[in-house]
């Protein structure tokens, strides 16, 4: 009988304890990440203008030449005036030789590494500083095989600075590697640009370069977004007078970032619809009723079930208690013979 009542009263903890799981789970705030998009319609008029394909790549910016500087060896090594890596200024003091005088930067440079003699010694043909010109810099790109046919040595190239976009140089292509690196991707080849530093550029930094390979100017063009393709064919929504819209079979020629050019199907003036969608994702959050959750928070109040109901809660006050399965419940002993 003892051993029957200690299972009836785990068989009750077991269910308590799961239906309080279930009700914490289902009252507390959800977290439900929602999509939902946005769809624009804009009426765009035909017209004319200038299309420039270009293509983009980005680099690090590295010195186009570096030097070794020699020691007098007529001379007497005193001290060093600069370390490694220290950015100098044309003109300025690179070593102290024991007469007074010194070597001094030829242009503006980074000092990359030197081998000088002790102090007070003569300096020899294995002494050197050397050098990374700042002046003339270079960024070398990796073009894919698909736009390498595009691009020739001469080619002037903009380049921006990623630190600061507003700052640009104008650099020139002097190399094209004549062999290309095979990836899964594709082959890419090395495409060296030049340009000049205006004492802003710094060895090391990144850059985005753009290079014009093909312009067109005064050509017929729509947004790239009104233009929809299917079965290899593509088409505009023409406006009509009425408001209505016509679906127009266009041939389309060179394209930027923004516009397309089109070649048949259209004329100047015609106005085309543009349909942009754009998805946009929230988080909503979903919490449990007030009345409920003030139910629960009080340990003589009354949990909710999942018809509504109220179900008895497990700490009760003045009511029957559950007992305590530490405590031993003994066989009542009859006096009946």
């Amino acid at each position: 009988m003892k051993k029957f009542k200690n299972a009836i009263l785990i068989i009750i903890l077991v269910v308590g304890v799961s239906t309080i799981t279930f009700f914490i789970g289902k009252r507390i705030g959800l977290n439900t990440d929602l999509s939902t998009s946005n769809t624009t319609i804009e009426n765009v008029e035909v017209s004319k203008r200038t299309i420039t394909k270009t293509i983009t790549s980005s680099g690090e910016i590295s010195t186009a030449s570096t030097e070794k500087l020699e020691l007098d060896t007529d001379k007497k090594f005193e001290t060093m005036c600069v370390e490694e890596n220290d950015a100098v200024e044309e003109g300025a003091n690179l070593i102290e030789y024991t007469d007074g005088t010194y070597l001094t930067a030829p242009y503006n440079l980074v000092v990359s590494s030197y081998s000088v003699p002790e102090a007070e010694s003569e300096c020899t043909d294995e002494n050197y500083i050397e050098v990374e010109n700042t002046d003339d810099l270079q960024v070398s790109l990796s073009i894919n095989e698909n736009e390498i046919a595009n691009i020739s040595v001469g080619q002037t190239v903009e380049i921006s600075l990623t630190a600061d976009t507003s700052k640009t140089y104008e650099g020139t292509i002097s190399k094209i590697d004549g062999a290309g690196t095979y990836s899964n991707s594709g082959t890419t080849f090395t495409v060296t640009v030049t340009f000049t530093n205006d004492g802003n550029a710094k060895l090391g930094m990144s850059v985005s370069c753009k290079i014009n390979i093909e312009e067109l100017t005064d050509v017929l063009t729509v947004p790239i977004d009104a233009v929809e393709t299917s079965d290899n064919k593509k088409y505009v929504e023409v406006v009509n007078d009425d408001g209505t819209t016509t679906k127009t079979e266009i041939t389309t020629g060179l394209s930027d970032d923004e516009y397309v050019e089109v070649t048949s199907g259209l004329e100047e003036g015609q106005t085309v619809q543009v349909t942009t969608v754009t998805e946009q994702s929230e988080t909503r959050s979903t919490s449990s009723n007030s009345k409920n959750s003030g139910q629960m928070s009080q340990g003589g109040g009354q949990m909710p079930d999942s018809t509504g109901g109220d179900m008895p809660s497990m700490n009760r006050q003045g009511g029957d208690s559950m007992p305590n399965m530490g405590e031993q419940t003994q066989p009542s002993q009859s006096s009946t013979k």
